[in-house]
């Protein structure tokens, strides 16, 4: 049976081309749309232009073969390949704004089998107006297969390659056929129609206004056109020239990820701790690059270095990649990797959408959780003023800094009724209060559109949303004999979530463009938490923190893209101008202890602290191609940045302390402490304001950085890319401290950071990539800042001002496999030696700094690591399509510590694993998809092992890690029409415990329940 299959296969090639010959389909495209009149050669001899489809079909005989295309009589493009005998190609060649090289695909089919591979086949149906025609039928001869249009007038067809007849038909118009329309795999078909009325007939049908779309005459009733797909995650891994890792915004919205953060678990060798802070390839943010549309991304907490990557939500983002090599284009801080988070672009038609959505925990959502009184504008994540402090208090205190109360000396001393002044500034709410946890919400709009002008296309996209979320940590568990042990913790966490995005931009003559690009973030939580538990002292506490934290982020970007024509070659110009500002703002952080069932008086604390950070980049790259020969040509570029950040700290702590009159009151739990601290007791002089501001508290940095590099990327015919340059660096630090001058330091740097790569292609869809490289990681202002600041458990954490820049050789090689455009493998292998790596480390102090950190230069450390990641369509048919995807790193870290370090650790820390690093990080997701329902259902499963949180003191402590644990959320998607998409989403499916150990005691521990959520999505 198979020969006679074979059999008629031959004859049937036989009848439609010459012997042994076959057709190759060319498709030249600039962007997603075809490119007319580009010369094409074949074999050396002139035989096409492509026309307005961007296409040239050729009969090519069994062998290897050129196809050259030619622009003003200058080469743009070569493309080698062989063919079968029974074979035929689809060549797609792709000029973008990215890249005077184009990208090119080569796709092979076995003419016996040809009816295996399935394109899509688009288009609209209207009538002489331009009118939509809804329930338009669509058949396709001799296939049984029949579509009808949506109400918008449009139809979608996946058919097997080939040549088609369709039939259009409707009850109250004249059918129309359509013939010869050949369906490709790589390249999407449009076939649109209009059909005539019958004569002396009139519509029967509701329509709707008439479009902004130019009429046609009557005589051409069909409008037939091709499209390229847009770069998916596999192209953009690809077709890079360096260690790319990504994630295209469809998989994005797949995932149900909300936030960058959450997309960034998803790539291998990424983990994310506390929901906001990454660690790539086992590096934690220090050795991590972070940049927004090409610009260096800023922080936005005074107390970590890592950029919170959860301020950036994915409606607003296009795609995200981590770039895990360096190359002298990028920071010199990318060892680890560059994380480029890229915003979404100009939409190339009208788009106009609205969505909303609601969510629900299990464990609390309608349930009680303790909570503190806050400002009635709240709910729109900025305070009323409520927690404001007061200028007077600040400036009358000499920065929060001293108040002596007394009334001996009045010239050094402040009165004791004008200092409880001072203290009736303050709101007097400490009480913890309860409220029942709301469901979350949100809601988003966009809209955009693209209008063509006589010189080229303006186009703009605006998006804003709102986001309401509650996070809850009930019936957690301490049990910690080092701290807290045979306790309990209650923290909820409200958060309000503001984002708007604009961008406008024009496009003309052939890859020039304008963009501008205005973003506007703003993430707040308010926190209430309450530890209860015994200290190694014996002693009963009872902790309470409240806390209100706004972060912003605004910054206004412009770039462009400039190609120019220098001796029939075309050198590009990018350029990148961009300004942004980052604040956090806590005010009113309040936090107080019982000890034994008593206040203690020294722990009650008020804090404010204000980080403003303007930021300025300008940066410039140009790329000039050369070809020395037919198979050897080069890209030179070359390119510069200055970078500046200036950044203002003020932080101001208030305590109290007993008055002259603390005896008439009581400082027991079983006092309302609202009472305790009333106005009316700092009238009476019972309790007193005190100022707890350290002189280094408040500070003001610069931070400059000023780069120019050179890069090449030479290509040796199809088979080598090899990726060569140098970037020199120089950074410098300012630190001041305008309340203690003598603690002011600066830091300098210069370097020269080289790096290789090269790329072998065994064959079309093998290649193998190699590289080594220099990189460098300078100490963050928080590393080396003398300002004393607390972590998320309310330990001390202060700044080393000694700290030194630590140097990192990286080796990196990488397989991979592409066995069809969407299904790849690629195996990773890597190795990173860290000379004088930073580490958060133990305090060399006692009572409460034995519980701190500080940063501290170990000797070296070396890290190799190995990534796996597979990508495969287990069933893809007409029906339906099941994909799994899969990727596995395992991590191996060894630390090199100083005497001091082991001293304070003790000897057996010698060789332990860097902080935050996992050594096993795995993710699955399974796909399933049925195309005639328009459902998608997709499982993802996310784990990463046990990683050191903290270290701990002494020979038999050991570190404090976090264990590993298994998160699986489940995705559901339904599209009930072109314009109605609803999704519903499972998250922590397993709902396992979160837990903390030390020395195998698990020493805190909480859950935070099962999330359900539903949205619905309507495009205008």
């Amino acid at each position: 049976m198979k020969f006679y299959f074979r059999c008629l296969a031959w004859l049937l090639l036989l009848n439609s081309h010459s012997l042994w010959s076959s057709e190759t389909f060319l498709h030249v495209f600039y962007q997603s749309a075809p490119l007319k009149g580009v010369d094409v050669k074949f074999d050396g001899s002139n035989v096409s232009t492509t026309d307005s489809f961007g296409r040239s079909t050729i009969e090519v005989n069994p062998g290897q073969h050129i196809i050259e295309l030619e622009r003003e009589d200058k080469i743009i493009a070569a493309i080698k390949f062989d063919v079968a005998e029974n074979q035929d190609l689809e060549i797609n060649v792709r000029f973008s704004d990215e890249s005077v090289e184009p990208v090119i695909n080569i796709q092979k089919f076995n003419l016996a089998e040809a009816g295996n591979v399935s394109g899509v086949l688009s288009g609209r149906v209207t009538d002489r107006n331009n009118v939509p025609i809804g329930s338009a039928k669509i058949s396709v001869a001799n296939k049984d297969i029949e579509v009808l249009t949506n109400d918008d007038g449009t139809y979608k067809l996946e058919l097997p390659r080939g040549l088609y007849k369709l039939t259009i038909s409707h009850p109250d118009f004249i059918a129309k056929d359509v013939e010869n329309i050949r369906v490709f795999a790589s390249v999407g078909v449009v076939a649109s129609v209009k059909l005539k009325l019958p004569e002396s007939s009139k519509p029967k049908i509701s329509i709707a206004q008439p479009t902004l779309e130019v009429p046609m005459p009557m005589e051409e009733v069909i409008a037939l056109g091709t499209y390229y797909a847009d770069e998916n995650t596999i192209s953009i891994e690809r077709f890079s020239t360096k260690v790319v890792d990504a994630i295209d915004i469809a998989t994005l919205e797949r995932f149900g990820d909300s936030t960058a953060a959450a997309a960034l678990t998803r790539i291998v060798g990424v983990s994310v701790s506390d929901g906001k802070y990454a660690n790539v390839r086992g590096l934690d943010g220090r050795y991590i690059s972070n940049t927004l549309n090409g610009f260096i991304m800023p922080g936005t907490d005074p107390f970590r270095r890592e950029v919170q990557l959860d301020l950036f939500p994915t409606n607003i983002i296009g795609s995200v990649e981590i770039q895990k090599s360096y190359s002298p284009d990028l920071l010199g801080a990318t060892t680890g990797g560059n994380i480029k988070i890229i915003t979404r672009g100009l939409p190339e038609e009208q788009v106009s959408k609205f969505s909303i959505s609601t969510g629900y925990n299990t464990d609390f959502t309608g349930d009680d959780i303790v909570s503190h009184k806050g400002s009635s504008t709240d709910w729109t994540g900025y305070d009323s003023g409520l927690r404001d402090l007061s200028d007077n208090v600040v400036s009358e205190t000499d920065g929060a800094q001293s108040l002596t109360i007394c009334t001996i000396d009045p010239e050094r001393c402040t009165d004791p009724l004008i200092a409880a002044g001072y203290a009736l500034s303050f709101e007097d709410d400490y009480n913890v209060k309860t409220k029942t946890a709301n469901p979350d919400f949100g809601i988003s709009y966009s809209y955009g559109d693209n209008v063509s002008l006589s010189e080229g296309n303006f186009g703009f996209y605006g998006a804003a949303a709102y986001k309401y979320s509650t996070k809850n940590r009930g019936d957690g568990e301490l049990s910690n004999p080092f701290g807290l042990e045979n306790g309990d913790f209650s923290r909820s966490q409200e958060n309000i979530n503001l984002s708007a995005y604009f961008i406008t931009g024009y496009e003309f003559k052939q890859n020039d463009e304008i963009l501008s690009k205005t973003i506007f973030l703003r993430d707040t939580d308010d926190i209430t938490r309450v530890d209860q538990g015994v200290n190694q002292d014996d002693q009963q506490i009872e902790e309470v923190v409240f806390q209100w934290v706004e972060r912003e982020f605004v910054s206004q970007q412009f770039t462009g893209i400039h190609e120019f024509n220098f001796g029939n070659q075309f050198h590009q110009l990018d350029w990148r101008l961009g300004y942004s500002q980052t604040n956090r703002y806590e005010p009113d952080r309040r936090t107080y202890q019982y000890i034994n069932g008593s206040l203690s008086t020294s722990s009650v604390e008020r804090r404010w602290s204000d980080l403003n950070e303007d930021s300025f980049d300008f940066g410039i790259d140009y790329l000039i191609p050369f070809s020395f020969t037919d198979d050897i040509k080069t890209d030179l570029k070359i390119g510069g940045l200055f970078s500046d950040r200036s950044r203002k700290l003020s932080l101001f702590r208030f305590g109290i302390t007993s008055g002259s009159n603390v005896s008439e009151i009581s400082f027991s739990d079983e006092q309302d402490l609202e009472q305790v601290l009333s106005y009316e007791n700092f009238i009476l002089d019972r309790i007193r304001l005190r100022t707890s501001t350290a002189g280094t508290d408040s500070y003001n940095s610069d931070e400059e950085i000023t780069a120019y590099y050179l890069s090449t990327t030479t290509e040796f015919g199809s088979d080598w890319t090899l990726v060569a340059g140098i970037r020199q660096e120089d950074f410098t630090q300012d630190l001041e401290y305008p309340n203690q001058s003598s603690a002011d330091n600066q830091l300098d740097e210069e370097n020269p950071l080289p790096s290789i790569t090269l790329t072998y292609r065994f064959q079309e869809d093998i290649q193998v990539r190699t590289g080594w490289s220099k990189t460098i990681s300078y100490p963050g202002i928080v590393e080396r800042a003398e300002s004393l600041f607390y972590d998320e458990e309310d330990r001390p954490v202060v700044g080393n001002p000694e700290l030194e820049i630590s140097k990192i050789d990286n080796f990196d090689i990488r397989f991979e496999y592409y066995f069809s455009d969407e299904e790849t493998v690629s195996i990773a292998y890597f190795r990173k030696e860290i000379d004088s790596p930073a580490e958060q480390v133990l305090l060399d102090g006692s009572g409460e700094l034995a519980e701190g950190s500080t940063f501290r230069n170990a000797v070296s450390a070396d890290l190799n690591g190995i990534e796996i990641d597979v990508y495969k369509n287990i069933i893809d048919t007409d029906s339906f399509l099941i994909f799994i995807g899969s990727n596995i790193s395992y991590i191996d870290s060894e630390v090199e510590l100083d005497t001091n370090s082991l001293r304070l650790e003790g000897e057996s820390a010698q060789g332990r694993e860097l902080q935050g690093q996992s050594p096993w990080l795995a993710n699955l997701q399974l796909g399933l998809d049925h195309h005639q329902t328009e459902q998608k259902l997709t499982l993802v499963v996310n784990y990463f092992d046990d990683r050191i949180d903290r270290v701990g003191r002494g020979e038999d402590v050991g570190p404090e890690f976090e264990v590993g644990r298994v998160l699986v959320d489940l995705n559901y998607e339904k599209l009930f029409s072109d314009s109605l998409v609803v999704k519903a989403q499972i998250k922590n499916l397993l709902n396992e415990d979160i837990t903390f150990r030390q020395n195998e005691i698990d020493i805190r521990s909480y859950k935070e329940g099962v999330s359900f959520s539903l949205s619905a999505s309507y495009e205008f």
